[in-house]
């Protein structure tokens, strides 16, 4: 998994007002939470968390949330408000999590290859489910899920207990799930 980290600071002021004059000063509030923490209120700089949110792509939203001058501490980015018009951030939410704290979390699922429907038989893939719904430790979450489609024919899928077991990670949805599958 990449190691990404994003610098925030403390705020002292909170509200709409305070919102408004920190997004125009090209800032972020944001709030970090956690089972073992209190929540707090944190500014992020908005161009550190457009680089980062660029960078996490379509993967694990998983960062290190440095705190001034506190240690990094593993943080998942659990919601990202933006404007509707502007498109703009909003508002961010970091869920943090102990090194020794079981999550729970939505994994995005890649396709790797070529399914032998789409080259054979003018088939195409769908993805049915893009994320899967995993339990682990923070250190074993993966940036995202492969899966091998290149036996696929037209109208067979790959279910969720078909995807690959990876070390401390536990699948939580539905065995007969479907992730991918080929279709006239």
């Amino acid at each position: 998994m990449k190691q990404l980290t994003i610098n925030a600071s403390t705020r002292n002021e909170s509200g709409s007002a305070a919102s408004g004059r920190l997004r125009q000063e090209g800032k972020v509030p944001a709030i970090a939470y956690g089972k073992s923490k209190e929540p707090a209120n944190l500014v992020v700089d908005a161009r550190d968390l457009r680089i980062v949110l660029k960078e996490i792509g379509n993967n694990a939203p998983v960062v290190q949330l440095v705190e001034g001058d506190n240690a990094p501490s593993t943080s998942i980015i659990q919601e990202v408000q933006r404007h509707p018009i502007t498109d703009k951030y909003i508002h961010v939410d970091f869920r943090q999590v102990g090194d020794d704290e079981v999550v729970t979390l939505d994994v995005p699922v890649h396709s790797k290859g070529e399914a032998w429907g789409v080259r054979n038989e003018n088939g195409t893939l769908e993805t049915v489910a893009h994320s899967v719904k995993i339990r682990c430790l923070p250190k074993h979450i993966p940036d995202f899920i492969e899966a091998d489609v290149t036996e696929l024919k037209v109208g067979e899928l790959i279910h969720i207990s078909e995807l690959p077991a990876l070390e401390g990670v536990e699948y939580l949805d539905h065995a007969e799930q479907p992730v991918f599958t080929v279709n006239k």
